[in-house]
C-alpha cells in the first residue's frame, strides 16, 4: 500500500535516526575502545597512550584496546582512522606531524586533517632543543648562527628524516636567522644521535628529556631550547627568542583524534576522559620530558589549522614542500 504523505514518512524516519543517536550518544561506552597508535609498541608515543587508556578505560567502564599501525610517518594509522565510524569506539594517539606537517610537506595524502577527523585534545607538548656534542667548540646557539653566516654550508645537522619534527626544526631556525645549514636526514633519530656523538654531523635537534639524559651523562651539550618559554626541567637554557628569533616555537605535540562526524556528547565523554587522565598524570609525564597541554578540541583544530600555515611556509623556504 501506497504511503499518502511521503514528507510525513521522511520526517519520521529522520526523527526516529535522531532519536537513535542520541540513545547511542548516552549509553556511551556499551563496549570496548580501539586506541590506534601510529609507531611501534615500546615507542615513547606508545607508552603515553597506553598510560592514557589506561585511565580512560577506568573512567568509562569499558576496555581500551591499543593497536598499533605503524609506518609512513604516520600515514598508515591516519587512512586506517579516517575510514572507521565516527562513533567514539575508535579513537587515535596522533601528532602535530601527522596532522599539520605532512599535509604542509606531501602533495598527496590519503587524509585530509582538517575535515577527515574530529579532534579530541592535544595531549602533551614535547619541547627540542638544540644540542652539539661536549667537545663541539660552540659554547651557545648564538655561535652557531654567527658561524653559519660567515660560513655558508660548513654546519650539518641531523634528523630522523625528512619531514621529521627534528628536521622542520632545523629548517624553522635556518629561515629565521638567515642561515645555510647542511641538513643530513637519517633513517631514525638513533642513528642521527650516533653520528653526532660521533663527530660526522655538528648539531642536532633532540627531544629535551633525552638531551637532558645524555647531557647528564656529559655526551651532549644544550645549547637553546625551542619552547617559546624555558622549561623548568632546563633552566638554564635560554629559548631562541632570547638570542633574538623572536617567535620561534618548535614544540611538536601529540594528541588524540578520532573519525569525522562524530557526536558532540560522544566528544564530550572522551575528551573529558582524556584530560582527567592528563592532570592526573601531570608528575609522571613531566618527568618523561612532556609539558601537559590538555586542550580542548576546539583548540586542537585551532592548533592543526595554524601549524599546516607555519609549517607549509617553513616547507617552501627549504625547498620541501609538496614533494611526491
Amino acid at each position: 500500500m501506497p504511503f499518502r504523505n511521503p514528507l510525513k514518512y521522511l520526517f519520521g524516519v529522520a526523527g526516529l535516526t535522531l532519536a537513535m543517536s542520541v540513545a547511542a550518544a548516552n549509553t556511551f561506552p556499551s563496549e570496548q575502545i580501539k586506541l590506534i597508535v601510529p609507531y611501534a609498541a615500546g615507542a615513547s608515543t606508545d607508552g603515553l597512550a597506553r598510560l592514557v587508556g589506561q585511565d580512560v578505560a577506568e573512567a568509562l567502564k569499558q576496555p581500551v584496546v591499543v593497536e598499533n599501525h605503524a609506518g609512513a610517518g604516520g600515514t598508515i594509522a591516519a587512512d586506517y582512522v579516517k575510514r572507521q565510524p565516527g562513533d567514539g569506539y575508535t579513537i587515535m594517539l596522533t601528532t602535530d606531524g601527522i596532522l599539520s606537517v605532512n599535509p604542509a610537506i606531501y602533495k598527496k595524502l590519503g587524509y585530509d586533517s582538517l575535515k577527515d577527523f574530529t579532534p579530541l585534545s592535544v595531549a602533551v607538548s614535547a619541547p627540542l632543543v638544540l644540542a652539539v656534542r661536549t667537545n663541539s667548540p660552540f659554547k651557545t646557539a648564538q655561535e652557531i648562527i654567527d658561524y653559519a653566516k660567515k660560513n655558508p654550508e660548513k654546519l650539518s645537522y641531523g634528523s630522523a628524516g625528512v619531514g621529521s619534527s627534528q628536521h622542520m626544526a632545523g629548517e624553522l631556525m635556518k629561515a629565521m636567522a638567515d642561515v645555510d645549514i647542511t641538513h643530513v636526514p637519517y633513517r631514525g633519530g638513533g642513528p642521527a644521535m650516533t653520528d653526532l656523538l660521533g663527530g660526522h654531523i655538528d648539531l642536532m635537534f633532540v627531544q629535551s628529556a633525552s638531551a637532558k639524559e645524555l647531557a647528564d651523562k656529559g655526551s651532549l651539550r644544550i645549547l637553546a631550547i625551542g619552547s617559546p618559554e624555558r622549561n623548568p626541567q632546563l633552566p638554564d637554557v635560554p629559548t631562541f627568542s632570547e638570542i633574538g628569533l623572536k617567535g620561534y616555537d618548535s614544540d611538536t605535540w601529540y594528541g588524540f583524534n578520532m573519525p569525522a562526524k562524530a557526536d558532540p556528547k560522544v566528544v564530550a565523554v572522551l575528551n573529558t576522559a582524556i584530560v582527567n587522565s592528563l592532570k592526573k598524570r601531570r608528575e609522571q609525564l613531566e618527568k618523561l620530558g612532556y609539558a601537559v597541554v590538555a586542550s580542548s578540541p576546539e583548540d586542537m583544530q585551532k592548533s592543526v589549522q595554524q601549524n599546516i600555515a607555519k609549517w607549509r611556509d617553513v616547507a617552501k623556504k627549504a625547498g620541501i614542500y609538496q614533494m611526491q
